[in-house]
């Protein structure tokens, strides 16, 4: 998948805190609804961890950490432009209204997808040492692109994915297409809605690539608030339940009395847990 200028417009700004030693990684971070990727790199940064009261760049001082921007998206439930990576109707019933998630998740997913290229390309082509990230909205989005890597010009297997207080938009019409033991259904008859066309078309070739349990495991790390207020810990169970069906090496974690009505990290828990997910391919 490539982006042309016109969507590259749509976007807000990119914020870059570079490595403090030679760059070896870089971890892609993408902000919830009503963020920017500077706002979200500011909030992220000031939690630490356990272990010596070091932030997640100290302790990974090799690590290049980008922040993209979403466009400003038109919300008519507070009828006003809202930086979001797609039009979320309602995060109660993540089933509502799911034509207006489509545009911007297609926009968001192209435009993921280059920033992605760009940084494995920036480290010499070794996709492995490439990380995507996100929070609720950013998350959404987020497992979205991981979906969708099969389907952009050069597969490849990137180094781990990592989500916060999230959920998979579109999650009941892709499982409807697994049987009970994981597999592929493409036998299965579509409902004919716009949503199912929708899934079968960004993801035609990881459904291909699954049908021949050829799909690569992707490391995947899951945490969500038990007490999480705006979307429900049982959303980003489905999620999780989805993925491992798919084959991906999960780890999920739930918590409890984190910031923001539990709609964000548990620190320094869930921040010592994202260190050690990221930990288990950049050794210091």
């Amino acid at each position: 998948m490539g982006t042309d200028d016109q969507t590259k417009s749509a976007f807000g700004p990119t914020y870059i805190h570079k490595p403090q030693t030679e760059h070896t990684h870089t971890v892609i971070l993408l902000h919830g609804r009503g963020s920017s990727g500077e706002d979200f790199a500011e909030e992220l940064f000031e939690g630490r961890l356990s272990d010596q009261s070091k932030t997640l760049p100290e302790k990974f001082p090799s690590c290049k950490w980008v922040f993209p921007s979403s466009p400003e998206v038109w919300n008519p439930v507070f009828q006003e432009d809202i930086s979001a990576w797609f039009e979320a109707h309602s995060l109660t019933d993540v089933d509502a209204r799911q034509d207006l998630q489509i545009p911007g998740i297609k926009q968001s997913v192209e435009y993921i997808l280059t920033l992605l290229g760009q940084e494995i390309d920036a480290l010499g082509g070794r996709a492995e040492r490439v990380f995507l990230g996100g929070i609720s909205l950013g998350g959404a989005v987020g497992m979205w692109t991981l979906l969708c890597l099969w389907n952009s010009p050069v597969p490849r297997r990137i180094g781990g994915f990592f989500a916060v207080s999230t959920w998979l938009p579109f999650c009941k019409n892709i499982s409807r297409i697994f049987d009970k033991g994981g597999s592929f259904r493409p036998e299965l008859p579509s409902d004919g809605s716009e949503s199912d066309a929708f899934v079968e078309t960004m993801l035609s070739s990881a459904i291909g690539m699954a049908q021949d349990s050829s799909l690569p495991s992707i490391p995947v790390f899951l945490g969500h608030g038990s007490d999480d207020a705006y979307v429900d810990v049982n959303l980003g169970r489905q999620a999780r339940d989805l993925f491992l069906k798919l084959g991906f090496e999960v780890i999920w974690k739930e918590y409890e009395g984190a910031e923001q009505e539990g709609h964000w990290l548990k620190c320094p828990e869930e921040i010592d847990d994202i260190s050690s997910f990221l930990s288990r391919d950049i050794i210091y």
